[in-house]
């Protein structure tokens, strides 16, 4: 769904992107990819492979936060100069959507850390964050596929607000069939889906606001690494958090584990 989402826009003409999304594309498909590891990996009982590539997590989050706030830079600069029809009309919306998207990856990825001793929580939460690419990356396969909704140009650019909230729609159903089939353990499916309706309410209200557009707009004028170096500081602070959260296994419990 990502290729298909993101190939006229990134992958058709990956010579020619920008930094931001070269860094962002890598860091989102570490993250998938590890994801799909750890999921093979306890599958096959694989329980110390498991825990050895979950600390991975302690990189791969940061890094993922690194190229989201590459692209919210990149976004506002391309908001501010007013060349970028599309920028133009969704810049400041789509910044405060994949603000809160950040967030609550954060979010998710911590509170795996700390329920990390109940599976199925612990679960829940590392695979509720793809649902949070869903409106994003469903919207644009709605905006190229979907009669009604196809995009030809800028002239159809207007359209691509009924296919975020489609695609966050997709993701909303999705969230609450899992948690219907998980009711015990299924909060973090009502949290990622709450979320990302919040996202959509925002995208329509506070995105494009005077305030928050200079805001968005101002924030185009820092660099990147003033948007960068406080993401990895976050990040690191609450991923120790998490950690930290779970009081060590006594000794004789964890001679029994292994």
């Amino acid at each position: 769904m990502t290729v298909l989402a993101f190939w006229p826009g990134y992958f058709s003409q990956i010579g020619t992107a920008k930094i931001a999304w070269h860094v962002h594309a890598v860091t989102a498909t570490a993250w998938l990819l590890l994801l799909a590891a750890q999921s093979w990996s306890i599958d096959r009982g694989q329980r110390s492979r498991h825990r050895s590539l979950g600390l991975a997590i302690f990189a791969a989050v940061p890094l993922f936060l690194i190229g989201a706030a590459g692209v919210e830079h990149s976004m506002a600069v391309a908001t501010a100069s007013g060349q970028d029809p599309f920028y133009k009309l969704w810049g400041s919306a789509l910044g405060i959507y994949d603000l809160v998207g950040g967030a609550a990856f954060l979010l998710c990825a911590v509170m795996a850390l700390k329920e990390r001793r109940n599976m199925a929580r612990h679960a829940a939460w590392l695979l509720a964050t793809p649902l949070l690419l869903t409106g994003p990356a469903l919207g644009r396969v709605y905006n190229a596929h979907l009669p009604g909704l196809v995009i030809n140009g800028p002239q159809d650019f207007p359209l691509f607000r009924w296919s975020v909230h489609l695609g966050g729609l997709t993701g909303v159903a999705i969230a609450l069939w899992l948690w219907s089939r998980h009711r015990r353990h299924g909060q973090p499916w009502l949290i990622v889906a709450a979320v990302i309706m919040l996202q959509s309410l925002l995208f329509e209200t506070a995105g494009f606001t005077r305030i928050w557009r200079a805001a968005f707009v101002a924030s185009g004028d820092i660099s990147a690494a003033a948007h960068v170096l406080p993401a990895v500081a976050i990040a690191a602070a609450a991923l120790w958090w998490g950690w930290r959260a779970v009081p060590p296994r006594p000794a004789s419990s964890a001679a029994s584990a292994i």
